[in-house]
């Protein structure tokens, strides 16, 4: 009995500290949104800085700016036809430009990492 009694006791324990821990932990309590925009200005910081380091060349880095420019217009005709708001199904389709505009981005940086001689 008694040892079934400290089980449970010291199973409350690691269920309290834990619970205490995730409720006090930094950043819990406000978490901000990755908006669409502050994605567009993360990619184009990467596509800036893949250029700068030697990763992209300028030829790869244009088309990535270029197709970040087709999303911003993307974006500003979604607006404009949704009075100001982009729809759930806007969003999608624009998420999805971006995430094939990341990929090309990295797989770009990452060809010319392994094909760097040491």
């Amino acid at each position: 009995m008694n040892r079934t009694f400290v089980k449970h006791l010291s199973l409350c324990l690691v269920l309290a500290a834990g619970f205490s821990a995730a409720v006090s932990a930094p950043g819990a309590e406000a978490k901000t949104k990755y908006t669409i925009t502050k994605r567009v200005s993360a990619l184009t910081y990467k596509v800036n800085a893949g250029q700068k380091s030697g990763e992209l060349t300028m030829k790869e880095a244009d088309d990535l700016r270029n197709k970040l420019a087709d999303v911003n217009s993307k974006i500003d005709k979604c607006k404009a036809n949704n009075g100001g708001k982009l729809s759930y199904a806007d969003e999608n389709n624009i998420e999805k430009d971006l995430n094939k505009i990341s990929l090309k981005a990295e797989k770009k940086e990452l060809a010319k990492r392994v094909n760097k001689p040491n």
